[in-house]
């Protein structure tokens, strides 16, 4: 047995070396909303009436299906706000940070030749895997002490020490378990992207039954571990018991990915795979149909989750004026006018941050690029009578459509929820305020061909470029962030059609800039080798 693991800490030290950014970056981007957070309840909750107002207005079924049901409603504390507010969203941003790590480096690997090229050498039969897992154990276990170090100075009285560090543990432990879930489904799927959409699939699920469960009061809830964790209430009960539960199913789960995985052949998977067709249809000749047939399947995944994301938040718009009236935070927060409709404002606010959503796949389709050139199939596609214009221009023009088509669907389901629910919400207001993004949209899009095409190696700052433009979004009225600052997200250019008319000279501004920044691009790309 203990041959299976040999080399494992070499394999380790190599993995830690070749995702180091990656996991900085998530550790840096996770602190930071967490920072946020309790820097914001702390500085704006400091009255307990204030408080008291937030937990009744969000009492109520539609914010209950966002956050969970409210905890300590009777002594609604800032750990109480903090647990009741963040919990949710926090845990399933670990476990997102998880999946994607563990499939990296274990399926997308083994997918890519790898693994055959390790097994060659002395190791182990599970080193890999087991590098993997250490991996995924150390970025947890570290993100849940920095959680620690962030929340309890930070905090308020009601900001314990034990419920700081049951905090940290309920994150890192649905990391652990989501990390296992993408081991196994890597052992049942046969490459990387299905096992990719299997695990974010379960996570999927986990939310739909928490909110299943907790809009009725029934078992369901536990049988999520979203809605397992969130059972714990940090700074409230402190419960320990479902963070045990969930290890042990942890530990289960993992022993039987390594079981399954020592039952399969490399580069396999246990379920057999539906088999293609024959022949190749002839669009896959095009590089518009083999650009369709690698991006077709993720896109409609996003498409649907917006849609989905579109329709919760339409369903519950009509709450925000209850919730808002007679809060001053949040308004102070979101750098709402109390003169306005404050529903208006808060559409156009939600809309803007579902726009910055909207620009992830977008950007992603762009990318795909890059992974097909880093893969080493750039050239295979150049060898025939197809130009680097062709391509670049091609992935631009489906990034430009995926923009406008997924933008639309999510309009469409905001407004046509707030309809059916009866709330005084039009579909043709709802559009006005979110085709004016797609200017913004554009202009990332533009960033990304420029520097994917003269500075492949930091391709990857435009989703820094996103977490940046999210905070001037959410948090400028917070931070009383200057102007300049402000300007330089493209977000923050669009103006709030409810308040003020649309501005065309704003939109072709945006626009033009994103066209320049797409010509430096392809004069880049044109110019530069291949990988790199």
């Amino acid at each position: 047995m203990k041959n299976q693991f040999v080399r494992t800490n070499r394999l380790f030290l190599f993995s830690l070396k070749k995702d180091r950014l990656k996991i900085l970056s998530w550790i840096f981007g996770s602190l930071t909303f967490i920072f946020i957070a309790i820097y914001a309840y702390v500085e704006l909750y400091s009255d307990a009436s204030e408080r008291q107002l937030m937990a009744f207005a969000m009492s109520n079924p539609a914010m209950e299906a966002i956050f969970g049901p409210v905890i300590g409603g009777d002594n609604y504390t800032i750990g109480a706000m903090y647990s009741h507010t963040m919990t949710i969203l926090t845990l399933c941003l670990f476990a997102i940070m998880s999946i994607l790590l563990v499939v990296r480096n274990t399926r997308a690997e083994e997918e890519d030749g790898i693994l055959e090229l390790l097994r060659a050498l002395p190791v182990g039969q599970l080193s890999h895997t087991s590098a993997a897992l250490l991996l995924l154990l150390l970025s947890n276990v570290s993100l849940s002490l920095l959680t620690i170090g962030v929340i309890y100075p930070l905090g308020d009285i009601s900001i314990t020490l034990e419920g700081s560090i049951l905090t940290g543990v309920i994150y890192g432990t649905i990391g652990l378990f989501f990390g296992v879930v993408a081991l196994l489904m890597g052992q049942l799927t046969s490459n990387s992207r299905n096992a990719m959409i299997w695990s974010f699939g379960l996570l999927g699920i986990a939310y739909i039954l928490r909110i299943i469960g907790d809009s009725n009061q029934s078992f369901l809830s536990w049988l999520s571990p979203l809605g397992l964790l969130y059972r714990t209430e940090p700074f409230v009960k402190n419960n320990w018991e479902p963070v045990i539960s969930l290890l042990i199913a942890t530990c289960l789960l993992l022993a039987l990915a390594l079981f399954l995985q020592q039952k399969r052949d490399v580069g396999a998977g246990l379920l057999a795979e539906k088999p293609g067709k024959r022949h190749a249809t002839p669009s896959l000749k095009t590089t518009f149909g083999f650009a369709m047939r690698l991006l077709s399947t993720p896109l409609l995944i996003w498409l649907v989750g917006l849609v989905i994301l579109g329709i919760s938040y339409g369903s519950v718009i009509g709450d925000v004026e209850g919730m808002l009236k007679d809060n001053d935070l949040i308004k102070e927060m979101l750098a709402l006018q109390s003169g306005a409709n404050l529903v208006d404002q808060f559409l156009t606010i939600i809309i803007g941050l579902l726009s910055i959503f909207v620009t992830i796949p977008a950007t992603q389709t762009l990318l795909r690029l890059k992974t097909e050139e880093n893969k080493g199939r750039m050239d295979e596609l150049l060898a025939g009578n197809r130009t680097r214009r062709g391509i670049l221009g091609t992935f631009l023009w489906i990034a430009f459509l995926t923009s406008i088509v997924m933008q639309t669907g999510q309009l469409l389901a905001i407004g046509v929820s707030a309809v059916v629910m009866n709330f005084d919400v039009s579909i043709l207001s709802v559009f006005k305020a979110g085709i004016a993004y797609l200017p913004a949209i554009w202009l990332v899009l533009g960033l990304t061909v420029f520097l994917y095409g003269c500075f492949p190696k930091f391709t990857n700052m435009v989703w820094g470029y996103l977490g940046f433009a999210f905070i001037v979004l959410y948090f400028s009225g917070l931070f009383d962030m200057p102007e300049w600052l402000m300007g330089l997200s493209s977000f923050y250019h669009i103006p709030q059609i409810s308040q003020e008319p649309y501005h065309w000279g704003t939109a072709l501004v945006l626009s033009g800039i994103a066209a320049g920044f797409s010509i430096l691009g392809f004069l880049g790309f044109k110019q530069r080798d291949t990988n790199g």
